[in-house]
């Protein structure tokens, strides 16, 4: 066996690799990067729990060395069953991940939203990569005293009801905790608020 090729299995026999999901919207999911399980527990128990759907533990980030708490992110998903797109490519470099058999347009989320307990939106940087930010709109508007919007009240309760990335419906149709599908969301959005959200190209 290649040296690089044990050691990877050495690796994995000793650790367990998640990617770092932030935050969900329908199909575009905030990834804060690869990191690996702490906690108690042996890698095999770790692994179980993850698949049943349990994200209650501690993950080291591989950038900056950090430690984000199961209340910093909203799910974790073993690293061995994502496809990244483009294919190769490291996580930080991704445009779309596939997993579970959905396609997910991809949003990084940089080291300053790793902790950040509110909504996040987009911005697009020059070279059309999609990042993550902190939505500001609802602490904006209680500094100024100005009503808050339809969007960004939506958007808060949004991230109350909704904590955990639970079973995914057919694309176009996830069902939230209060048992609306992103469709009929985006709809309702459509009509209560003025502003136009930032457009997503496809990029898969």
């Amino acid at each position: 066996m290649p040296l690089r090729s044990l050691r990877d299995h050495l690796f994995k026999q000793r650790h367990v690799e998640v990617l770092v999901i932030k935050q969900i919207d329908g199909e575009l999911v905030h990834v804060c990067g690869a990191g690996i399980v702490e906690g108690n527990g042996s890698v095999s128990h770790k692994r179980r729990e993850l698949q049943r759907d349990n994200h209650a533990f501690p993950v080291r980030m591989h950038d900056g060395n950090q430690v984000l708490q199961p209340d910093d992110f909203n799910r974790l998903v073993l690293l061995e069953e994502v496809t990244l797109h483009p294919l190769g490519c490291q996580p930080k470099e991704a445009i779309s991940l596939e997993v579970a058999g959905h396609r997910y347009r991809v949003a990084h989320t940089p080291m300053r939203c790793w902790h950040f307990r509110g909504h996040l939106v987009l911005e697009r940087t020059p070279q059309g990569m999609l990042l993550s930010t902190e939505d500001m709109t609802l602490i904006r508007a209680k500094a100024s005293r100005q009503p808050v919007s339809n969007t960004a009240r939506a958007n808060a309760e949004r991230l109350q009801k909704t904590p955990a990335w639970r079973n995914v419906a057919p694309r176009g149709h996830d069902v939230h905790a209060d048992g609306a599908t992103t469709r009929q969301r985006a709809a309702a959005r459509r009509i209560d608020s003025p502003t136009r959200e930032l457009e997503l190209e496809p990029k898969y």
